[in-house]
């Protein structure tokens, strides 16, 4: 098929700006840009080119260069021209230029060619999020109960009210309206003793990790993480050049002696104290008092991830570590991810006042600002009292698809939960029944009949990796629920 006049014409733009002919004739230029796209093959036997009157237009040339240039090309042999047909690349031209060999591109980069943070950070896959809701992916929300009329109304009157406002670039510590809410918030429900100045807004709990790392590690600090844990700080860390140090956990959380026997010269320690990630047990005080410790001894920095403890189901969750600590070493971090729906790109991290300058800084240097229009809208949302009321119900719905879920599982594949699995949280953690197989051999089968089973023993940095899978059920309806878990049943029983 012929190619477009206005493809043409844009080949042809783009190869007289960007080659090195110091031809000061321009219809010498043009010519000799025609005859190099056909050479290199952008354009082959047939191909019709655009009237000259077209191409003049097009380059912002006359008409009379446009001609000499088409003069010269026919006059070679390189153009065939006809009145009333048009111009078109010569047959007998493209059969006579030996064809030019093609260059592939690779689909890699040379390994050589990475630093060494990008050659960790390639190696570890990244973190993978899900893009759609399906059983049994773990930490999606119940989209279809959010107030989206209620977000919306908010949203429209921010966008009406002085628009280009909203155009510019914004706060790139947040915007402080929404800061202040945030302070207020964490302060009531968390126990976080901060305000406002401590708190920077960003756009995941993920890049609040990866600015920690940037802004405290150095290559080869060691880092305490839980062991099993949240990829995202695994590769965080390892990105920027951490020795990971996995730790235990038990029932009471982190085994800090085991830590301190490890490694009792770290530079950071990663928890998620309120509901490990992803097993679910609590940080016991007693433990969290020694963190503490520890951090203020060595000078250490405590990561306190508090991903998802607005569910918690049958009691209420510790105070945040945060609130206990005195000496100025923990970093706080949160995200509307898991609360409200993950599209909405807002988390926070609260830093020690010392730091809030430094971070900042930081900060601009990954990617500026969040969303002003959306940090304006959930401002709104969380003063009107939305925010609260809409983690209440959200609070109830969850704890009853998770007894709904956990009657399932009994039912059909045998209760495997790991110890405090079902206590808060949109996901819980079970092992593979049986001990059949390995968790990606069953994952893999699952997919294939539209389960997802993230996979338990992926999550490990040590040796001792159990079989299991985290398995998500708080965006599923009950008839989801039940349905997906009878197909599994099913998938298993093919193993037996």
């Amino acid at each position: 098929m012929p190619s477009s006049g206005r493809k043409l014409s844009g080949v042809l733009l783009t190869l007289l700006e960007h080659n090195h002919d110091t031809q000061p004739n321009l219809s010498t230029r043009l010519y000799r840009a025609i005859r190099t796209a056909i050479v290199d093959a952008t354009l082959h036997a047939g191909d019709r080119l655009p009237s000259t009157r077209a191409l003049a237009s097009d380059l912002g040339v006359s008409r009379s260069t446009a001609e000499a240039a088409y003069a010269q090309l026919e006059e070679e042999g390189y153009l065939e021209r006809s009145i009333g047909s048009g111009s078109f690349v010569s047959g007998a031209s493209a059969a006579r230029i030996p064809a030019r060999r093609k260059i592939v591109m690779s689909q890699t980069v040379p390994e050589a060619q990475l630093s060494t943070r990008g050659h960790r950070i390639a190696a570890m896959g990244g973190c993978i999020d899900a893009l759609e809701v399906r059983a049994f992916s773990a930490g999606m929300p119940a989209l279809d109960s959010f107030p989206a009329a209620i977000w919306q109304r908010l949203l429209a009157r921010h966008a009406r009210h002085a628009p280009q406002r909203w155009m510019m670039y914004g706060d790139r510590q947040g915007l402080p309206q929404l800061r202040e809410v945030i302070a207020q918030y964490l302060s009531l429900s968390r126990g976080v003793d901060c305000d406002a100045e401590q708190v920077l807004v960003l756009t995941s709990s993920q890049q609040a990790l990866t600015l920690i790392a940037m802004m405290t590690l150095d290559p080869g600090d060691q880092v305490w993480l839980e062991d099993p844990g949240y990829r995202g700080a695994q590769t965080a860390f390892a990105g920027a050049g951490a020795a990971l140090v996995p730790v235990p956990v038990d029932d009471d959380g982190m085994r800090i002696d085991d830590a301190l026997r490890a490694a009792p010269k770290a530079r950071l320690a990663y928890v998620t104290p309120s509901h490990q990630y992803p097993l679910g047990m609590a940080l016991s005080l007693q433990r969290r008092l020694r963190l503490i410790d520890w951090a203020r001894r060595e000078q250490a920095w405590i990561v306190e991830d508090d991903y998802d403890s607005e569910f918690h189901y049958d009691s209420r969750p510790l105070a945040a570590i945060h609130g206990l600590d005195r000496h100025q070493r923990v970093l706080y971090v949160g995200t509307f991810s898991k609360v409200l729906f993950p599209g909405i790109r807002v988390a926070y991290l609260v830093v020690p006042k010392p730091l809030v300058t430094a971070f900042v800084a930081g900060r601009s240097q990954i990617d500026g600002h969040t969303s002003p229009l959306t940090q304006a809208v959930l401002a709104d949302f969380m003063q009107d009292g939305h925010f609260m009321a809409h983690v209440r119900r959200m609070r109830e719905l969850y704890r009853a698809r998770r007894d709904i879920f956990l009657d399932e599982l009994e039912r059909h594949l045998g209760s495997r939960l790991l110890p405090g699995a079902a206590a808060g949280g949109l996901q819980m953690s079970c092992l593979l029944p049986d001990q059949r197989g390995s968790d990606r051999k069953l994952s893999a089968i699952a997919e294939g009949v539209g389960i997802d089973l993230p996979m338990l023993s992926r999550l490990y940095l040590g040796p001792h990796a159990r079989q299991g899978f985290v398995m998500g059920f708080s965006a599923l309806t009950p008839g989801q629920i039940r349905d997906a878990t009878k197909r599994l049943a099913a998938v298993w029983s093919r193993l037996r």
